[in-house]
């Protein structure tokens, strides 16, 4: 899709990397890493047991290889926007990260990416503000108990809560879950208590809950945790947001950090999943655009010739009384 639209030939491709050791225990715990490094050697039977320790999640031989190289993407992302290799960009990486927490694996997560590259920016480039934007459906309750006593990180999450009712179904997903000690203001959770919620919510509550916050903490780095199950067409977050609505995000975030943004993406529709939709939802082809009529009056000096595509008329001929209102009108609007 990307090389069929085009975009791929107007992108910078990042080398990849895996992440070290001390890039990973930045978050995570010393003991968390040492027991994910041992999956690779693992029998089936073995990575079964291994797994059932964790909520919503699945080993593989390959995983621990596969999450190094999705932190470290994260990583080399951060470096190239804060080099000024780009102005911004996105990893495209699996497994996602932001419900990892530090001795957990949780939701198809293993190490918290986006909390990871926050840590890590800090720490190399001497950051005093990171922004964290979680537009995902789900919360990630990774990132934020991450930095919940950390101030220098604020991080925004909206996700499908329904009361508690939605997974991961956790009493400190709720709005007022706000940080605690030094870091108490600094974490904003907008639950959707109903699905359905449409451009309109995403951009009401970006323009009167997130920006007005944002700008205020100005942030040295913007990162993103981009997961688009909350679009439309999603079986499970069932929101009604079309795909273009995260591109006015993107281009609203832009305007803070000047311009330094790192999306690294979290879950996204499949199209197992898709198929798997009782009643599929799809948005509508945008209407063609047509170009409006425009009137206009223009008095020319003598001996010049009318333009194509206008009329001409003098004082002296007898002119259309209906074009001469028309055109009565628009001096009228021009003047006002």
């Amino acid at each position: 899709a990307l090389i069929k639209n085009g975009l791929a030939d107007r992108c910078v491709s990042v080398p990849v990397r895996e992440a070290t050791d001390a890039d990973i225990l930045l978050v995570h715990s010393e003991e968390y890493l040492e027991a994910v490094k041992k999956t690779p050697y693992m029998t089936l039977e073995d990575l079964k047991e291994f797994t059932l320790q964790y909520g919503d999640v699945y080993f593989h031989p390959n995983i621990y290889h596969c999450a190094k190289l999705a932190a470290g993407a994260a990583l080399q992302l951060v470096d190239s926007v804060m080099t000024g290799k780009v102005r911004n960009g996105m990893a495209l990486v699996r497994p996602p990260g932001h419900h990892s927490m530090s001795s957990a694996a949780n939701g198809f997560c293993v190490f918290n990416n986006v909390a990871i590259a926050a840590q890590y920016a800090k720490q190399k480039y001497g950051l005093k503000r990171v922004l964290i934007v979680d537009w995902d459906v789900h919360h990630g309750q990774g990132v934020q108990y991450c930095f919940e006593d950390d101030p220098s990180v604020l991080y925004f999450s909206w996700h499908r809560y329904e009361h508690q009712k939605f997974w991961p179904q956790l009493r400190e997903s709720d709005y007022d879950s706000v940080g605690k000690e030094k870091g108490a203001g600094f974490n904003i959770n907008v639950p959707w208590n109903k699905v359905g919620m449409k451009n309109s919510d995403y951009l009401s509550v970006f323009c009167h809950v997130l920006l007005p916050v944002a700008y205020e903490f100005c942030p040295d780095l913007v990162l993103v945790c981009a997961g688009f199950d909350s679009a439309i067409g999603d079986p499970e977050g069932e929101m009604c947001a079309s795909p273009d609505i995260f591109a006015h995000l993107t281009h609203l975030l832009m305007n803070l950090a000047g311009g330094k943004l790192c999306a690294v993406l979290e879950v996204r529709l499949e199209k197992g999943d898709e198929e798997k939709s009782q009643e599929e939802q799809v948005w509508p082809e945008p209407p063609k655009r047509v170009t409006p009529p425009i009137r206009a009056a223009l008095v020319l000096p003598n001996g010049v010739a009318c333009p194509d595509g206008c009329e001409s008329f003098g004082a002296s001929e007898d002119a259309d009384p209906v074009i001469v209102n028309k055109l009565r009108y628009v001096a009228a609007a021009c003047n006002a």
